[in-house]
């Protein structure tokens, strides 16, 4: 029998209730769980919404404590968004910490470990990349035109995009379609281009990740064999930033390999963890 998602997801939500902050300004929300000795620090993909990684929360919190926020909807630069995360961690813990991120925010981890090498235990970060220039070329004349949609002209033009990132038939595909969905129905224009800004900061920035951060802990890079997101090219580039990493390719196609096979990811990084 598969995994029943929908279950799952409204027993996390039972069990969880985030917590309210203001840190650099901005007003966060963010979740945490678990009592174990060591932090794990949950960074969410390009939605920004922390209950996305509920699978990963409700397996790790048996063994660790686990804090997974919500990106705001009002932070628009990655000046912000690092501040805000720096605050959030040290208003939290106290200790060093193991750093995860998968897609948007394997790139955000990347700068948060250049920031605070001293303090990350590991790093692990999946189905990403680095920070290009054409990359922010291409989306700051993206975002001139989306910053003048209405609404439901934001919700068409990314429901295109989400039948092609997300395309397959399987349960899971079918769960994190509706889920999708829903996130889309919610999202304001103003929300959307502040997330896009971020990224264009990171790839205009990359230059603060070279060389590599003065630290060399344990690192897992995960990735997807075709992934339509992050060519190959680029996981090679991300490879040769941490020349020391461990490795673990998942050999499908898509972009949401943490999404839909979740229970696989978080094998792999149990064990790595273990190792570690």
């Amino acid at each position: 029998m598969g995994i029943d998602f929908d279950a799952q997801l409204a027993r996390f939500r039972a069990a969880h209730q985030p917590q309210r902050a203001t840190f650099a300004d901005a007003p966060w929300s963010y979740i945490v769980g678990g009592r174990g000795p060591e932090t794990l620090l949950f960074l969410p993909g390009a939605p920004g919404i922390a209950e996305m990684a509920f699978p990963y929360i409700a397996a790790f919190e048996q063994r660790y404590r686990v804090i997974a926020p919500s990106y705001p909807a009002e932070v628009g630069t990655l000046e912000q968004l690092l501040a805000g995360i720096t605050a959030l961690v040290e208003a939290e813990t106290a200790g060093p910490f193991h750093l995860i991120g998968a897609s948007y925010s394997g790139i955000v981890a990347q700068y948060v470990l250049q920031r605070h090498p001293d303090r990350i235990l590991s790093l692990l970060i999946g189905d990403t990349g680095v920070p290009r220039r054409d990359r922010a070329m291409a989306l700051r004349l993206a975002i001139a035109i989306i910053a003048r949609l209405p609404r439901l002209g934001l919700h068409a033009t990314l429901a295109g995009s989400l039948t092609y990132v997300l395309a397959g038939s399987t349960p899971a595909h079918r769960f994190w379609q509706r889920y999708f969905k829903g996130v889309v129905a919610m999202l304001t224009v103003p929300e959307f281009t502040n997330r896009v800004r971020v990224m264009i900061d990171m790839d205009e920035r990359g230059r603060e990740l070279q060389p590599a951060p003065r630290w060399h802990g344990p690192t897992l890079l995960m990735e997807t064999a075709d992934d339509p997101l992050f060519a190959a090219a680029e996981r090679v580039a991300l490879r040769a930033r941490y020349p020391y990493a461990e490795i673990h390719t998942f050999y499908t196609k898509g972009h949401i390999t943490a999404l839909t096979r979740a229970p696989e990811y978080i094998t792999v990084m149990e064990a790595f963890l273990a190792r570690h």
